[in-house]
């Protein structure tokens, strides 16, 4: 991955504003590419009869295409949480931070829009790609299973940037791509409903 600590410093001169245009870029398109073919693996198929596992399978691929796309650039974060983790890392100044959430907030929005427009309404349900609490889950029980999940996230991601792993890489988005697949297995089975 790119070092970013040249992002510390908010606008020193043209290098360091083209840096900041390029990681808001990358993140708001990683962010939307998320959004829009993630979701896209949420619809829900007579003749699939909507498999958790897919889906599952489906962000874990489709972070990995992004990471992969968009690693070289920003990190491909897409998630607030990450880029904190990135700023608490100390590899990202509060302003480079700030931006990347807005490109994520902004990216997120945009994608899942994009995916309204272009599917049909036979196949765009009024609750498309969110989660439905299972009855038996109350919501703090979820919320500690999210934040669990996250943090496992966190983990690995650090782990993926510790300078101890600079030689691995190659393998970045794959673990990555992977440790999403197998946190929303875990999650999902565990607190989403079946239909």
């Amino acid at each position: 991955m790119k070092n970013f600590l040249l992002l510390t410093r908010p606008f020193e001169n043209g290098i360091i504003v083209r840096e900041h245009i390029c990681c808001f870029l990358s993140e708001f398109f990683g962010t939307g590419m998320l959004l829009f073919f993630g979701c896209m693996g949420c619809v829900y198929y007579e003749v699939n009869k909507y498999n958790q596992w897919l889906s599952a399978f489906n962000f874990g691929l489709v972070v990995l295409i992004v990471v992969q796309c968009f690693g070289c650039c920003s990190g491909a974060h897409l998630n607030p949480v990450i880029t904190i983790a990135a700023w608490i890392y100390n590899m990202l100044s509060a302003f480079a931070a700030s931006l990347y959430i807005l490109a994520q907030f902004t990216g997120a929005y945009c994608g899942y829009a994009l995916l309204h427009l272009l599917l049909p309404s036979s196949l765009c349900t009024p609750n498309l790609c969110m989660t439905t609490l299972r009855v038996d889950i109350t919501i703090w029980q979820a919320i500690g299973i999210e934040f669990c999940t996250t943090v496992a996230l966190v983990w690995v991601t650090c782990g993926v940037w510790d300078p101890r792993n600079v030689r691995m890489q190659d393998s970045a988005a794959i673990r990555i791509g992977l440790t999403i697949s197998a946190l929303a297995l875990a999650a999902v089975h565990t607190i989403c409903k079946h239909k």
